[in-house]
């Protein structure tokens, strides 16, 4: 699609098997492999299935796919997509990531050209998370710190209601979770590098929340001793695809926090979801704890997570 041709995205897809919120695209060899490279699997098993399943594609194409041909009902319309391609360069096709949660609205999409990814694209219906995604990423000189690499932001825009940001697509392989990451180090290169781009003057309804002030005011800043976080800083976020420094992704979340919030997090959820131990952990963590079980018991009780968010605010609680 160029600027002057596109149109919301069409063509064939397949849901990915057993992770139906990924749609991967039939129109070619490679564009299927960078559908099945969305898949997100962190247990070994799980990655060693999507890895089959990758050899499978690539030798045989996206006809031995299993499951019904589908069709995508991309969001917003005609004059966003022209947008999306205007930014871009054109692209001709997508393989497309749908959030499993049914409470957050918004898409995300590998841009194709040629089967071979062009970017990655983020459609949301308000700009706020795009806004602290994008300065976080533009934190990092290069798309690079000692610890991790991300995404470099190749364009941004809004069209139609709807905003859009388009980052670096990861290599369109499967990724797995970093083994032993070097976690202090990671949250250091976060600090480090959001310490200055974060407005520690602009606080929000949530950080009332956050902070326990159930008056119903918005404070005027955050708390002084909070330092910045990831957010979202999950074995499923922290990828090692090919060789290098792992990929930190999702960085919708990035906020001021507790001390030791990105730590807490990371460790709990790999608690939860993956069955891994807590190890040891600072012994004030107790403020981080809190924070994060404030946050994991607002989430909606109707997602697919739901059962992971309770075992994980079983864990946070006993912290």
């Amino acid at each position: 699609m160029t600027a002057a041709d596109a149109a919301s995205p069409r063509g064939a897809f397949v849901p990915a098997p057993g992770a139906g919120n990924v749609l991967i695209p039939t129109s070619s060899r490679r564009a299927a492999l960078a559908g099945v490279s969305l898949l997100t699997k962190s247990k070994p098993a799980a990655v060693a299935a999507q890895w089959a399943l990758y050899g499978a594609v690539a030798v045989a194409g996206p006809r031995l796919l299993p499951g019904p041909r589908t069709v995508w009902e991309a969001p917003g319309g005609p004059a966003l997509w022209r947008d999306v391609a205007d930014g871009v360069g054109g692209f001709d096709g997508v393989a497309v990531y749908r959030r499993p949660q049914a409470s957050r609205a918004g898409v995300a999409a590998v841009l194709l050209r040629g089967g071979r990814p062009v970017g990655f694209l983020k459609v949301r219906p308000d700009a706020d998370e795009l806004d602290r995604e994008e300065r976080a990423l533009r934190a990092f000189a290069n798309g690079c710190s000692p610890a991790f690499r991300v995404p470099v932001v190749l364009g941004r825009g809004a069209a139609a209601g709807g905003h859009w940001m388009v980052i670096e697509a990861m290599p369109p392989r499967p990724a797995r979770p970093a083994r032993r990451p070097d976690l202090a180090g990671v949250v250091e290169a976060v600090q480090e590098a959001l310490a200055p781009v974060l407005p520690r003057e602009r606080a929000t309804e949530e950080t009332a929340e956050d902070v326990g002030d159930e008056s119903g005011r918005t404070p005027d800043a955050v708390p002084g001793h909070w330092l910045p976080m990831h957010g979202d800083l999950t074995a499923w976020n922290l990828r090692v695809c090919g060789r290098g420094l792992p990929w930190l992704i999702d960085w919708e979340d990035a906020a001021w926090a507790p001390p030791h919030a990105d730590l807490v997090y990371y460790r709990a959820t790999a608690s939860a979801a993956l069955g891994a131990p807590l190890g040891t952990l600072p012994p004030d963590v107790s403020e981080a704890a809190a924070f994060w079980a404030g946050r994991v018991a607002r989430r909606s009780g109707g997602d697919h997570d739901a059962a992971l968010n309770k075992r994980l605010l079983d864990i946070l609680r006993t912290l």
